[in-house]
């Protein structure tokens, strides 16, 4: 599904609710989890951050037994303008689809990419290891971690830097640290 507008700015769980309305409106029936407390089984793949729209954002669900499929349409018809259903898919698979890749485009005033950005970017990638010092729950605690890895490549062109980002097990880089990297401020950017 794509996600955008005023929408980019409902946090994981919220679009998850978003999602359970709309599912419960188009007559979808969600397998639920056993236990003291159960709640719908739906999984964002993988979270989205707060106020970033996205282009092909996943969501997996689990169907009550004996539902074979989900009339599309219907869902589409009960989610809120800003959420746009792409493709529907059922698979008979039990595990969650494990990304391996994100591209963040970030669109900057014209004047933030010059010769000493392009040069910047280009130092940065060819060190083997890039620390940062990511924070590591509610508290000021942080922790160093070596993004390198999780950067493929990054493009900076026409008021518009592209960063291509690995996904793993081990983690990814975040949102934050990719505008850190890039030297760029929440004002910088340009968009909706």
């Amino acid at each position: 599904f794509r996600i955008g507008g005023s929408l980019r700015f409902l946090s994981h769980a919220e679009t998850i609710r978003v999602f359970q309305r709309a599912a419960s409106r188009a007559g979808v029936q969600i397998a639920y989890s056993q236990g003291f407390n159960p709640h719908q089984q739906m999984s964002l793949v993988p979270p989205r951050s707060v106020g970033v729209e996205s282009d092909d954002d996943m969501l997996c669900l689990w169907l009550k037994d004996g539902q074979t499929g989900i009339d599309a349409e219907a869902l589409k018809s009960a989610l809120p303008e800003g959420i746009k259903i792409i493709s529907v898919e059922t698979s008979e698979a039990k595990n969650i689809p494990e990304p391996i890749s994100a591209r963040y485009v970030l669109n900057v005033q014209s004047q933030k990419i010059d010769d000493g950005v392009r040069k910047h970017i280009t130092d940065m990638l060819a060190n083997d290891k890039i620390i940062m010092n990511r924070r590591a729950g509610e508290d000021s605690r942080t922790r160093p971690v070596d993004v390198r890895p999780f950067l493929e490549a990054i493009k900076a062109e026409a008021g518009e830097f592209t960063v291509d980002c690995k996904i793993s097990p081990a983690g990814t880089i975040r949102i934050d640290e990719i505008l850190g990297l890039l030297q760029l401020k929440t004002a910088d950017l340009i968009g909706p």
